[in-house]
């Protein structure tokens, strides 16, 4: 990174091989900032070289399986073909004169589905990749090459699988830089897979210690690390949150493992409208904010570019500046600053006429909050689009994280349906992951019109009257492929508003229609009554969820209404199966310190939704999933919603013993 720089252009001198980007920030003289797109440069001395190391050849070190050459297209004698596991792999050992900058490939065939997996350099994971199918087991192609780090002398190599199915049938691998040669394979360690739950050390050791900082650290944007293109800082933005469990297990957002991925970072010049150019395109793109500019507090509100319409401005009697900024509509209207954005948001856009509503996140989209202080105000987005109960638009592939959704105060069916997420319109392989939800004027995160395979892990929502719809109407079949994982979320409801006229907290979590959902390890605070409610043969499967409830509380209810009004009005037409789940008595702290009930129960026919899920996500659940008690309750205070501790889905993670210190004194 140069700063400081005068004049208009710039030599950067000292570069080693590689593909790199460049951008320019710019201050003016009112303090705006501006980030100019980033423009690629590939970097190649005349002294790079390919060196290809096949199978029983020096570089080559082991496969977890056999060399085989019973189909054709192959170069040298044959190709690796691992056993058909997770986590076997191939290994090789490549040498290098000086660090730096190398680019990698592997030649391979895949007559059957992906057969994703990652790369290890020297123990520390590096880089991922998708081994699509070639369309038969003699149909070799090779790999986009991905830039990776290599240390002077000798690095241990290893391609792991990641899946069930073990590897692609793997011919040879590629390394282009400065004289790569083989290495040595008994030397510079051993190959160690890194552990789903890391070890608690005093001070955590990170996969990789550059993107550790730059996730880490509010001071280092994004921009100013080693990580320079945008396919290595978006790897790390990925690798740090991890990878979802369950239904949502597929999602990758805007994470291209095979490269092409887009880094969008949101300034403070009109970032509604950035936000909107970035969520319309279904390219690859990983959205962040950037850090100077979100260091404090900052309201993003999604109904400010509808403001250059001429209706807009025409409806609300102002023009598009004042449109913009609610205070200033205030201003001119004679409203208190204190009623102003419940006036404006919940009486003056309560009009179903107005243009407003939620926009539409394209596939391949990620949110990612994370080092930021932006609010998303009042209404937030739609994956996917619907009509009249059908689709009219599918996304997949999407992730929403570390994000913090307010509602201005609740107003019943307000016309403009201000949700906060709703996937829809068969959208699928989505993760709706740590993220805080208050207050919210609808709903937190609903699911409409077939959406499926979605993912909702570790989020925070505090006074949610509607936490989650599944299925909006008794009469579509439609969805019947609702399929859901709920895990480790806080839901937190304060006694002043349980079970009140103007914010009743029932039902939602969710009020499911046709479709079925899987719940575990789950905490609620101060939700008493009818949690669910199941409808035209809906399916729901909890496992270890956690219930506590203030004794002291204005209903004047006890463990005994609790243990039996929870879950007994839940079913209208459709099965549940509770296991392993309690409800304690419990104080302001919301601490499980008093007497407990079962909540077990089992009414209908559930199937073991578990056994949908692939092997990665069975395995990190069995081994990571807590029983209920004050374990529980601590990890998922200490982990859920923005800006929380990350948790076990990611290997930056600090681990369970560690994390469960650091827990909150309170919920609330």
């Amino acid at each position: 990174m140069a700063a400081g720089l005068t004049g208009n252009s710039f030599t950067d001198y000292n570069v080693a091989d590689g593909n790199y980007y460049y951008s320019v920030k710019i201050t003016g003289d009112d303090g705006t900032k501006y980030n100019s797109s980033a423009v690629a440069a590939n970097v190649q001395t005349s002294s790079s070289v390919t060196e290809t190391f096949e199978e029983n050849a020096n570089g080559f070190c082991s496969v977890d399986g056999a060399i085989e050459n019973d189909h054709s297209g192959y170069y040298g004698v044959g190709y690796a073909n691992t056993d058909n596991e997770s986590g076997k792999g191939v290994d090789y050992a490549i040498s290098v004169p000086s660090a730096g900058n190398y680019r990698i490939s592997f030649r391979y065939a895949n007559g059957a589905s992906d057969r994703p997996a990652a790369l290890l350099i020297n123990d520390t994971l590096a880089a991922s990749f998708a081994f699509t199918g070639t369309g038969a087991w003699s149909a070799f192609t090779s790999t986009n090459e991905i830039s990776v780090q290599l240390r002077a002398g000798n690095n241990l190599v290893r391609l792991q699988a990641t899946g069930s199915s073990g590897l692609a049938n793997i011919d040879s691998l590629a390394v282009t830089g400065v004289a790569p040669t083989a290495g040595d394979c008994n030397g510079g360690g051993v190959i160690i897979e890194p552990p789903v739950d890391p070890v608690d050390p005093t001070d955590p050791v990170y996969p990789n210690a550059d993107c550790a900082d730059l996730i880490n650290n509010d001071s280092i944007n994004w921009r100013e690390s080693s990580l320079q293109s945008d396919q290595q800082i978006i790897q790390c933005l990925a690798e740090s949150l991890g990878k979802p469990v369950g239904y949502g297990e597929k999602a990758t957002g805007g994470y291209n493992p095979n490269g092409g991925s887009k880094l969008v970072i949101i300034t403070n010049n009109k970032p509604e409208d950035q936000i909107l150019a970035a969520i319309s395109s279904s390219d690859h793109n990983w959205i962040v904010f950037d850090k100077d500019d979100f260091a404090n507090e900052t309201a993003i509100m999604m109904y400010r570019p509808y403001c250059a319409s001429s209706s807009m401005q025409s409806a609300l009697g102002v023009n598009e500046a004042t449109c913009r900024d609610p205070y200033a509509w205030c201003a001119a209207k004679g409203v208190s600053s204190s009623n102003c954005l419940v006036t404006f948001f919940n009486d003056e856009l309560n009009d179903s006429s107005l243009p407003v509503r939620n926009y539409l996140i394209n596939s391949n989209t990620t949110i990612d909050g994370r080092g930021a202080k932006a609010t998303f105000t009042f209404n937030g987005f739609k994956i996917g689009a619907d009509s009249s109960g059908a689709s009219t638009h599918q996304s997949e592939n999407v992730i929403i994280t570390n994000n913090k959704f307010i509602g201005v105060g609740h107003t019943e069916d307000h016309n403009l349906d201000p949700d906060m997420i709703r996937s829809t319109g068969e959208s699928h392989d989505i993760w709706i992951h740590q993220n805080t939800f208050d207050t919210t004027g609808d709903s937190a995160f609903d699911v409409k019109v077939g959406a499926h395979d979605i993912t909702v892990s570790f989020n925070k929502l505090i006074n949610v009257k509607r936490a989650a719809l599944h299925g909006s109407s008794d009469s579509r079949p439609i969805n019947q492929q609702i399929t859901t994982t709920i895990h480790n979320n806080l839901f937190v409801t304060t006694d002043d508003n349980f079970g009140s006229s103007s914010y009743n907290t029932l039902r939602r979590v969710p009020l499911l229609r046709r479709g079925q959902t899987h719940m575990f390890n789950n905490v609620f605070y101060g939700y008493r009554k009818d949690v669910m409610s199941l409808r035209v043969g809906a399916r729901a499967l909890l496992d270890d969820n956690l219930f506590m409830n203030p004794v002291n509380n204005s209903k004047g209810d006890d463990l005994a209404d609790w243990a039996l009004s929870l879950f007994d009005d839940a079913i209208q037409d459709g099965s549940l199966e509770i296991n392993n789940s309690y409800v304690f008595e419990s104080d302001s702290t919301c601490s499980t310190s008093g007497n407990s009930a079962s909540l077990d129960m089992a009414q209908g026919s559930v199937p073991n939704m578990l056994a949908d899920y692939n092997s990665a996500s069975k395995n990190a659940i069995n081994s990571n999933k807590l029983s209920v008690g004050t374990d529980l309750r601590n990890y998922v205070m200490a982990t859920a919603g923005k800006g929380a501790k990350t948790p076990w889905l990611s290997s930056y993670s600090e681990g369970k013993n560690n994390i469960i210190a650091a827990a909150p004194n309170s919920c609330q």
